[in-house]
């Protein structure tokens, strides 16, 4: 019972860090300091995905599975709970696209963001009486 339970939080942290790899740039225009975590999941994922290698995080889910008597499935977390049920089965590689694709717009819109803050804040320091 424990194992499963494991198990069940495992997997939950893994779809929130998905979660996270989509929206966390978009996080990162609010609350810069955030982008330093994403930066990782997202070289992480990036990594995961060009190399095509397995997840560490879905084979510890798959060892609690079966530490705890369940059967383990095959392949990888994005293949058993998302392809199918969130898209059309076989279409991965288009999520993934997309996701990298959002990753880019919201690193983009983190440098425009940074700029114009910094523009501003010297146009504001010129523009103070001198003391």
């Amino acid at each position: 019972m424990l194992y499963q339970w494991l198990a069940d939080l495992v997997m939950v942290l893994h779809g929130a860090l998905l979660v996270f790899f989509v929206v966390g740039g978009f996080l990162a225009w609010q609350w810069f300091v955030v982008m330093w975590f994403h930066l990782g999941v997202a070289v992480w994922n990036l990594t995961i995905v060009l190399l095509d290698f397995g997840c560490p995080v879905t084979a510890a889910e798959k060892a609690l599975r079966q530490r705890g008597g369940e059967e383990v499935y095959s392949g990888g977390y994005i293949g058993h709970y998302l392809d199918g049920p969130l898209w059309p089965e076989g279409y991965t590689w288009v999520a993934e696209l997309a996701g990298f694709a959002l990753l880019l717009v919201s690193y983009a819109g983190l440098v425009v963001i940074r700029l114009r803050r910094r523009r501003r804040a010297a146009t504001e320091r010129a523009t103070e009486p001198a003391a």
